[in-house]
């Protein structure tokens, strides 16, 4: 599991006077999470991944997401990580669409995946 900035990926490891990278909504700023919630599910943090209908994302995995607002009840289908439903996940702020939220009994019980177009990175 990454631990800090330089175990993640190149574009993760651009950082702040104090170490640290936020992630924000790349429509409209505003602060969704922080790099250091970065870590490895199913082995690593970034996933390339396809829904139904054919549409390709590039996701990372966060341990939280403070700037996001779940919506939705959990859902089992077509679900990329396996033992968690998942929930859509909208910017706090604006509410565009940012990824999904996993809900499983597995460690952690809780994760977001994020995709990675639809946030800026800004050193703290």
């Amino acid at each position: 599991m990454p631990r800090d900035a330089a175990d993640l990926s190149p574009d993760l490891r651009v950082t702040g006077r104090d170490g640290g990278v936020a992630l924000h909504c790349a429509l409209c700023g505003a602060r969704i999470t922080n790099a250091d919630q970065a870590f490895a599910a199913n082995g690593a943090h970034e996933h390339v991944v396809f829904n139904p209908a054919g549409a390709v994302f590039r996701v990372g995995c966060f341990r939280d997401a403070p700037g996001v607002q779940a919506m939705g009840e959990p859902s089992a289908e077509f679900t990329w990580f396996r033992g968690y439903a998942w929930r859509i996940a909208l910017c706090r702020a604006c509410g565009i669409h940012l990824g999904w939220r996993y809900e499983g009994a597995d460690s952690p019980p809780l994760f977001f995946g994020l995709i990675r177009t639809m946030l800026t990175e800004r050193p703290e």
